[in-house]
């Protein structure tokens, strides 16, 4: 079978997201399983990346974002949903590969005329949700601001979005939450859609923890993940014989990497390669997700009960869906005394 895949982020320009991972992993599966598969990605303005016959990437400002005006933003993310200008080479890639069938993932920053022009192909449509990207272009949205998705700028945006997948084959959601939470403003509601787990557990053992314990979180060093509230939780809870290990990337790296020069049982790991988070997870005994904003069904929870770890994590978004087959502790969002407490408790029960 020939399947086409497209994220807007893929290697060597990945900033380590969810739908990253788990493109990445899904491609890995399908071409074990002998399918031909090749990915429409974005690459940077000034990058020189080549296409070649398992990857296609479109030049796309999307890479440059974090450092524009929100007038400049807006603008762009109109030009998005109202101009095509992708079509004729996405055109061209379809009619030359011919796939029997494509998935797609995040779109921002390749356009919305993909899907309409997999209808017009007759070419087979699956669409993957990780985040409210189609609700709102930032795909945020943090605890106490839920009203983001109901602004007239937001319900604009959803009018186009929502017209882009009304012809997509199958829609799939890893959460609960995230679909209801589209099928609610109108997304989806004729079309066949299910919930899929982004990982499928072997039912894993829990793992013994080792001493000293070793705290990890890992993805993007961001606001919205709440590193800084989780520096200052491990800062107040004050447990000197515990370690605290941080893996990722992201505008608050620098900060992070000061706080670990400060304080010795803080490791900042930096960004690091799926082999390299394999390995941190594996030296791992809790993982920690403070979120500040709606999570789908995050990956790094995924592969930590793989591996039988403990986690501690923000109780939002698909997050309390996951409690039954992970060992989760919840914490309300953006609640620093409670997130102490939760890392307290879990060094206590780990030192009986």
């Amino acid at each position: 079978m020939i399947i086409g895949i497209a994220n807007n982020l893929y290697p060597p320009y990945g900033r380590g997201s969810g739908a990253e991972v788990i493109v990445i992993k899904t491609v890995q599966e399908l071409r074990a399983a002998g399918h031909e598969v090749f990915v429409i990605s974005t690459k940077p303005l000034k990058s020189k990346q080549e296409d070649s016959s398992d990857c296609y990437y479109f030049t796309s400002a999307y890479h440059s974002l974090a450092s524009w005006s929100p007038f400049k933003k807006m603008a762009w993310h109109c030009q998005q949903l109202l101009f095509s200008g992708n079509r004729r080479r996405l055109n061209k890639i379809l009619k030359e590969r011919r796939p029997d069938l494509f998935v797609t993932h995040n779109l921002i920053g390749l356009g919305f005329s993909l899907p309409s022009l997999l209808f017009k192909l007759h070419i087979r449509h699956e669409h993957i949700l990780h985040d409210i990207q189609l609700l709102h272009p930032s795909g945020l949205m943090y605890f106490g601001q839920e009203k983001i998705i109901c602004s007239p700028l937001a319900r604009f945006y959803q009018f186009f979005t929502r017209r882009a997948f009304k012809k997509a084959d199958l829609i799939i959601s890893p959460s609960r939450w995230l679909l209801n939470t589209h099928q609610e403003r109108g997304f989806f509601k004729k079309q066949e859609s299910r919930i899929q787990k982004n990982f499928q557990l072997d039912k894993p053992i829990k793992k013994e923890p080792k001493q000293p314990l070793n705290f990890l979180f890992t993805g993007q060093l961001e606001k919205h993940k709440g590193i800084d509230m989780l520096l200052r939780a491990w800062q107040e809870a004050s447990l000197p014989e515990a370690k605290l290990s941080i893996a990722g990337g992201g505008s608050l790296a620098k900060m992070v990497a000061e706080q670990a020069e400060k304080q010795t049982n803080i490791h900042y790991l930096g960004y690091l390669d799926r082999e390299g988070i394999d390995q941190a997870l594996q030296k791992a005994d809790i993982i920690i997700v403070p979120s500040l904003v709606y999570e789908n069904s995050p990956t790094s929870l995924w592969e930590a009960a793989a591996r039988g770890l403990c986690a501690i994590a923000s109780d939002i978004g698909g997050i309390p869906e996951m409690k039954d087959e992970l060992h989760l502790t919840l914490f309300p969002p953006g609640n620093l005394q409670a997130l102490i407490a939760a890392i307290k408790e879990a060094a206590d029960k780990k030192n009986k």
